[in-house]
C-alpha cells in the first residue's frame, strides 16, 4: 500500500530535484530516501524519477502523481486538523508563515495583543519567501500566513494593510538634499534589490520601472540588513519598507532615508485554505493583526479577500 511517507519524499524530490536536498527536508537520510521512492515505483510498476549521475528529472508521470500526492497530504492535513479541533482557537496551537522581510518588525507589534487574546496559545512562526510559504500551506504544512497580495487577487484571507517604500540613500547621494522625495526622482537611478524570490524584490523592481530607474545588476543582497549595509557602503540607493525602517533604519547615521510624498506601497495579506478548520478563528487573528498596527503602515482597507464569511 502506498504511504504518506513515500508521497512526501516523492514531492521533496520533485521539488529540490535532489536527493540529498530532498532527504534533509524529510529529515530522513539518502539512502532511506532513494529506497522510499524505488519501493513506490516497484510497488505502482512505473518509473517516476529519472537519475543519472549528474541530475535527477522527474518523469511525466511522476510529475502528474506529485500534483495529485500533493493534493492528498493537504487534504490528510485538513482531515487531521479537523479531528483535533475544539472550543479553544487554532487547538492551542497556530502554524503561521510569514515573510522573512515582514515577520521581525511587524510582529512585536502584534504578539502582546495575542498573548492578551490567546495566552495559552503555542505559536510556532516559519519565515520562508512567499512562494514557499505558498507551497506550505497548501500542504498542510501552516495553518495561515502573511503574504504579500497583487492587487486584485483572489484568495481565501483578508487583506491587512499597505505598507509604503521608503527611499534609502547614501549620505551623500544627490537626492539626500531633498526632505521628501517624488517618485519621479528615482529616474536614472540603478537601485540595489534583494535576490530573486523575495516579492518584495518584485514591488520595489516596478516602482522603479515606473519611475524610469533600473536595477543594479551587479549586486543583490540576501536580507533587508544586508541591503541596508550595501546602501552604507556608498554601492548604490533601494527600497526598504516602513516597518523595517521605523525599527532598524531610521536611527542609522551612515545612511539617509527619505519617504516619498506618494510611495509605492506592498500590500499584505493573511491567506488561509479554504478547507481548513479555523476559518473563523484566523479571520479574527486578522482582525486583532489590523488592529494593532502601527502609525508607520497604511489600513488596505479592502477587507476580505476571498472565502466564506
Amino acid at each position: 500500500m502506498v504511504t504518506l511517507r513515500q508521497l512526501q519524499c516523492l514531492i521533496a524530490v520533485s521539488e529540490t530535484l535532489h536527493f540529498g536536498r530532498a532527504a534533509e527536508r524529510c529529515h530522513i537520510t539518502q539512502p532511506a530516501l532513494s529506497s522510499q521512492i524505488s519501493i513506490l515505483e516497484d510497488m505502482l510498476g512505473v518509473m517516476l524519477v529519472e537519475r543519472t549521475r549528474h541530475r535527477v528529472l522527474m518523469t511525466p508521470l511522476g510529475s502528474e502523481l506529485v500534483h495529485r500526492a500533493t493534493r492528498i497530504l493537504r487534504e490528510v492535513a485538513d482531515f487531521t486538523e479537523a479531528a483535533r479541533e475544539s472550543s479553544k482557537p487554532f487547538n492551542g496551537t497556530l502554524r503561521l508563515g510569514i515573510l522573512p522581510t515582514l515577520g521581525p518588525y511587524l510582529l512585536p507589534h502584534i504578539l502582546p495583543a495575542l498573548r492578551r487574546r490567546y495566552g495559552d496559545l503555542k505559536l510556532y512562526l516559519r519565515e520562508e519567501p512567499a512562494g514557499r510559504l505558498r507551497v506550505d500551506l497548501a500542504r498542510g504544512d501552516i495553518d495561515a500566513m502573511l503574504v504579500c497580495l497583487a492587487d486584485g487577487e483572489e484568495v481565501c484571507g483578508q487583506a491587512l494593510f499597505r505598507e509604503p517604500l521608503w527611499a534609502t540613500l547614501p549620505l551623500h547621494h544627490r537626492l539626500a538634499a531633498k526632505t521628501v522625495l517624488d517618485l519621479d526622482d528615482l529616474a536614472g537611478e540603478q537601485l540595489l534589490l534583494l535576490e530573486e524570490g523575495h516579492c518584495l524584490r518584485d514591488h520595489a523592481l516596478a516602482a522603479c520601472l515606473k519611475a524610469g530607474a533600473g536595477e543594479h545588476t551587479s549586486f543583490r543582497a540576501t536580507s533587508l540588513d544586508s541591503l541596508r549595509q550595501m546602501v552604507a557602503s556608498g554601492l548604490g540607493m533601494t527600497l526598504l519598507p516602513a516597518l523595517y525602517v521605523a525599527a532598524e533604519a531610521l536611527d542609522d547615521d551612515q545612511i539617509a532615508m527619505r519617504p516619498f510624498r506618494d510611495p509605492p506601497r506592498r500590500r499584505i495579506g493573511m491567506v488561509w485554505r479554504p478547507s481548513g478548520a479555523h476559518a473563523d478563528a484566523l479571520r479574527n487573528l486578522a482582525e486583532l493583526v489590523r488592529a494593532n498596527l502601527p502609525l508607520s503602515i497604511v489600513d488596505a482597507g479592502d477587507g476580505e479577500t476571498g472565502g466564506k464569511k
